[in-house]
């Protein structure tokens, strides 16, 4: 990469979505401007041709603020259709969400964290809180516990890194020998549970999904109420969770006789 001259204009571009996206708030151009280091004017011409694209909107047009536009949506759903597993997936997570009444993910392993691309939910008082698109640690998530169990343990240790590993609640995993013991316990089972580990009030189950090359490539989960949970009621999520992974898997090409194969360290 460091031998590739970048165009500056198209570099401009994809750092000023990249800052709307990472925002979470409407920005001003002034606050624009400053937070990309260029002139206001620049600045202007910048916002007024992705506004014309449809890339960027008005929000409020007395405070002057922007926000992402539809056009980077539909570029989003795009290439998700493009990828094939979303839209195949899409089904079985609607079945999910029927037979089990719960929130059902669909999430790729992605600069070590896990992306949610899909999700199907029914309306409730208490909802799962991951947005499409949203990354979360893959240690403390149902989703991201399936997906990071099927990786070799070097691979586990590479995502982790070597620094501290971060908490979300007071029931996450957060030494490396924990991690791996986890990792080890989802193998066995063929699937993963989050107990409170990424918000203390969900309870996940989750397995991984393969292609035909037989490498896993993404993970399914239904996140349901802590409070909810019962052995009955776990135990049907489980059957639900690990038949839609081997359906999916299926349909990808996998030829593999177990959801968490052995494999080489």
């Amino acid at each position: 990469m460091d031998n590739i001259r970048m165009n500056k204009s198209a570099e401009r571009v994809a750092d000023l979505l990249v800052l709307f996206a990472k925002s979470g708030a409407p920005l001003t151009l002034n606050e624009i401007c400053k937070q990309m280091n260029m002139p206001k004017s620049s600045g202007f011409e910048l916002v007024q041709t992705l506004l014309h694209k449809g890339f960027i909107e008005m929000d409020d047009a007395r405070l002057k603020t922007y926000r992402l536009g539809i056009a980077v949506f539909e570029t989003g759903m795009a290439y998700l259709s493009n990828m094939g597993v979303p839209h195949m997936a899409r089904p079985l997570l609607q079945e999910l969400n029927r037979q089990t009444g719960s929130t059902a993910f669909l999430g790729i392993e992605d600069k070590g964290r896990i992306v949610y691309l899909d999700k199907a939910e029914s309306y409730s008082v208490m909802r799962p809180t991951a947005k499409l698109g949203s990354r979360r640690y893959m240690h403390t998530t149902g989703l991201g516990k399936a997906l990071l169990a099927a990786l070799p343990t070097r691979k586990v240790l590479e995502i982790l890194g070597e620094g501290e590993i971060p908490s979300r609640t007071s029931y996450s995993k957060v030494t490396v020998p924990d991690i791996l013991q986890d990792m080890q316990e989802i193998r066995e089972r063929g699937y993963s549970i989050d107990d409170r580990e990424d918000h203390l009030e969900m309870y996940c189950i989750g397995s991984a999904v393969y292609d035909q090359w037989d490498e896993p490539v993404a993970a399914i989960s239904v996140a349901s109420m802590y409070s909810g949970m019962t052995p009955e009621r776990e135990a049907s999520i489980v059957k639900l969770v690990k038949e839609a992974a081997w359906k999916l898997s299926g349909q990808l090409g996998y030829s593999g006789d177990r959801l968490y194969p052995q494999r080489q360290e």
